[in-house]
């Protein structure tokens, strides 16, 4: 288990003004929640990294509003997976998924699976956002994928 120190110079380091780092694989880690926080965090000012995988991980839904302030005003992450974190409801997948109406990088979101009428409610929102970025102009559209 990581140190709350250990996480925090982790994410000094994603946000450093001369990080280069462009992918984080943070797959079964043990990342907690907490460090998870953290992380998101950083998101917010990091504008490098474009690939971040934490999946099979123990984040749960106590990142959701960190999480999605992270997505909103990020401007270079293009993939996130977050697969197999079995304790992220459906609930906060969906507001992960509107909260990337107002972000035009992401193109690749991995959730964790759920069962499949949240699936279609998430995989309509989805549409929704890729037809908010189109009336704004933005050629990024969003697959999102369960697993």
């Amino acid at each position: 288990n990581k140190t709350i120190g250990e996480d925090q110079q982790l994410y000094s380091m994603l946000t450093h003004p001369t990080t280069s780092l462009q992918g984080l694989r943070m797959l079964g880690t043990d990342l907690s929640s907490r460090a998870a926080i953290y992380l998101f965090t950083t998101l917010q000012h990091n504008k490098t990294l474009k690939v971040l995988n934490i999946s099979s991980n123990s984040i749960t839904d106590e990142v959701r509003d960190t999480m999605t302030t992270a997505l909103r005003s990020n401007c270079c992450l293009e993939e996130l997976h977050m697969y197999d974190n079995r304790m992220i409801s459906a609930d906060t997948s969906r507001a992960i998924v509107r909260a990337l109406q107002d972000n035009n990088t992401l193109s690749l979101l991995g959730l964790p699976n759920c069962p499949q009428a949240d699936q279609e409610k998430i995989k309509s929102l989805e549409v929704v956002v890729n037809k908010k970025r189109e009336s704004r102009g933005c050629q990024v559209k969003l697959k999102i994928v369960f697993i």
